[in-house]
């Protein structure tokens, strides 16, 4: 099992390859050093996530997008069976969302991982998610598929907010959930959910 924190933290300048060797210590010998094989896997996970370009880069000197990106490249090289994601998005652009998402959807296919993932982001997790669980205050609210726990009822439980649900233009089985900001809740003409 490996873990993504949502915040991950270096206190030492290590390079990108030196952050993301890190995730092979579980399968080093005896005196901690890299196989060849420890390397090319190193080199793999690099590669599959777009950061084979920065390995002698300090993490200093990375984006937000990019650290989390060694960060991700790291808990591959554990060559886990189960990936634990906490916000693994959050504070990213809208293309770096999706470039990480598509890259544990990719895991998910060719690796066989098991990716677990916290996110507040509804609809980024629906477009991804084959289960969620909606929680509130550590209770369960509503778990299964997007499209049966989306609901009007069940977000206002989780969250305390009126919605609109309706389906996203990608696909029909994908609910997209819009919150309804005050001004409009006071507005004459009443907002209708499809």
């Amino acid at each position: 099992m490996a873990l993504v924190p949502q915040l991950s933290q270096v206190d030492f300048p290590f390079t990108v390859r030196e952050v993301v060797q890190m995730g092979r210590t579980p399968h080093l010998g005896l005196l901690g050093l890299p196989s060849a094989q420890d390397r090319h896997i190193v080199a793999q996970a690099m590669r599959f996530t777009g950061i084979d370009h920065l390995p002698e880069r300090h993490l200093s000197q990375l984006s937000g997008g990019e650290c989390q990106r060694v960060f991700l490249a790291r808990a591959i090289c554990q060559a886990p069976d189960i990936i634990l994601l906490d916000e693994p998005t959050a504070a990213l652009d809208l293309a770096h969302q999706i470039r990480i998402m598509d890259l544990m959807e990719q895991l998910r296919k060719e690796r066989r991982m098991t990716v677990v993932m916290v996110s507040h982001d509804i609809n980024l997790a629906a477009l991804y998610a084959d289960t969620m669980l909606l929680l509130q205050e550590g209770q369960t609210v509503a778990i299964g598929p997007p499209a049966e726990i989306l609901t009007n009822t069940s977000i206002k439980a989780a969250y305390g907010c009126d919605v609109v649900i309706d389906v996203n233009p990608l696909g029909e089985d994908i609910p997209r959930v819009t919150p309804i900001p005050g001004k409009y809740l006071s507005a004459k003409k009443p907002l209708t959910n499809p």
